[in-house]
């Protein structure tokens, strides 16, 4: 770049400065410091984040199976955002009346939130009453019925959370008390870090949100198992019982089509072509030979055919072993 200025440039800033022109020297840029809350740091990593979404999506499968048996119509349960924030933010952030849950999760350190707003609950109300429109839910409470039925709701949804959970570890859930208002329904500090996660609700054209607010202080003790690893590996310590006596049962009470074979009779393409209604076909079985019975196209025994009672019956002589089986399947 030329840095020489010619004689007219200099003339110009000269006349600028003597008349005050000049424009004023540009300040410099100063890089932007922004203060730092430790209160409002994340506790919560990334991957635990992500194993928890896909934790509450399995619930959600589970919700929407449940909850189109009970109302009989068509439902469907997403998670559309999950994030954290502080306790305080998310008691601010929940509406008034709602439904809350205070649930008791065993074995998490601590109690956690679920909350159900208005529309949603209303919808499940007027549906369990027999309706199928959602109730007028304007500048009215919740009445005691209303409550109680929305308590055998939650017991219900408790059981579909424990069941997505198990893929990670055994859970047991207990709703200790259902309230309308977080004024009685702090379970951490107000500063305590907490994973809000948000689901839509969607009943028929009807919808709605319910939350969960999971404290970080609950599931503290357990963030080094909320990794993808485990997630995908399963809970070891998940009980598998294997009820043997019912299987054998089961099986020996199986229906199962069983069929009798001739042997295989040969004729020309002439020979069928000729044949008539009234004409006789003779065998190339003997009458003193075995048939063989055959279930699932698999040859197990040779046997006798006779008569019971005048109905055709076979009586079993004996059993095709394994080596045996390729030459039966000829007949």
């Amino acid at each position: 770049m030329n840095d020489i200025l010619s004689q007219a440039e200099i003339d110009k800033l000269l006349s600028e400065l003597i008349s005050g022109e000049a424009p004023a020297p540009a300040a410099e840029e100063k890089e932007a410091i922004k203060t730092y809350d430790f209160r409002t740091a994340n506790r919560f990593t990334k991957e635990q984040i992500r194993v928890i979404n896909v934790i509450y999506k399995d619930f959600g499968l589970l919700l929407s199976n449940y909850l189109v048996g009970m109302l009989r119509a068509e439902c469907q349960a997403e998670v559309i955002s999950i994030e954290e924030m502080s306790f305080s933010e998310f008691n601010n952030s929940v509406p008034s009346p709602v439904i809350i849950a205070i649930v008791n999760t065993t074995p998490f350190n601590g109690s956690i939130i679920l909350e159900m707003t208005k529309e949603i609950s209303y919808s499940i109300i007027s549906r369990v009453l027999g309706g199928t429109k959602e109730l007028s839910s304007e500048g009215r409470q919740f009445t005691e019925v209303e409550l109680a039925i929305m308590e055998r709701v939650m017991w219900q949804v408790l059981k579909n959370m424990d069941e997505a959970w198990r893929k990670m570890m055994n859970v047991t859930s207990v709703l200790e008390k259902i309230d309308t208002s977080m004024q009685f329904a702090q379970v951490v500090a107000l500063n305590e870090p907490v994973l809000m996660l948000t689901m839509n609700i969607k009943i028929d054209k009807e919808s709605g949100l319910i939350g969960f607010c999971l404290p970080h202080q609950a599931l503290e003790p357990f963030t080094k198992k909320l990794n993808p690893r485990q997630l995908y590996t399963g809970n070891p310590s998940r009980p598998i019982k294997v009820d043997v006596d019912g299987m054998k049962t089961n099986i020996k009470n199986t229906e199962i089509a069983i069929s009798s074979y001739f042997k295989t009779t040969e004729a020309t393409v002439r020979d069928i072509m000729s044949l008539h209604v009234g004409d006789v076909i003779q065998l190339q079985h003997k009458v003193n030979e075995p048939l063989i019975v055959k279930y699932q196209e698999v040859s197990k025994y040779r046997a006798a055919l006779g008569k019971v009672k005048n109905r055709l019956a076979l009586k079993l002589l004996e059993e095709i072993k394994e080596d045996e089986e390729n030459a039966a399947s000829h007949f």
